[in-house]
């Protein structure tokens, strides 16, 4: 008896592929193509990097004022929104219960900026013009 060497059930020479050595994986392919892995990896750093900074580096808004916009009141903060109704309330009237005062001020600005929105005037009318109505 003999001992065959030969692993092809054709006989013949052993078909061209990829071999035990040459397997798909990460790491093969690292090795194969550093530049590529390089630069792709950097690209993915930056690519964090500026989603981090841009969110932890946003410029703090403004505070609220008689000339701002109907539109910088809808993207204001609820505390910027409060701020500004305490501050209506100090300049154009003062009340007994000022923090109930202050929630039926924000409400009304909000009701009279959205009018103002369906006008499509949101941009070009400011607050107080929207509480006086003068669209």
């Amino acid at each position: 008896m003999s001992s065959t060497t030969n692993t092809n059930p054709g006989g013949g020479a052993a078909a061209p592929g990829p071999s035990a050595d040459e397997r798909w994986t990460l790491t093969a392919l690292v090795r194969r193509h550093p530049r590529v892995t390089a630069v792709s990896l950097a690209l993915v750093i930056a690519a964090v990097a500026v989603t981090v900074l841009t969110t932890v580096s946003s410029p703090h808004r403004e505070t609220l004022s008689d000339s701002a916009s109907c539109s910088q009141w809808a993207a204001a903060t609820p505390a910027q929104q409060t701020a500004y109704a305490h501050l209506y309330i100090n300049e154009y009237g003062r009340f007994a219960n000022t923090a109930a005062r202050a929630a039926s001020v924000r409400a009304q600005i909000a009701r009279d900026c959205t009018h103002a929105s369906y006008l499509g005037e949101a941009d070009d009318i400011s607050i107080l013009a929207a509480l006086r109505r003068a669209f």
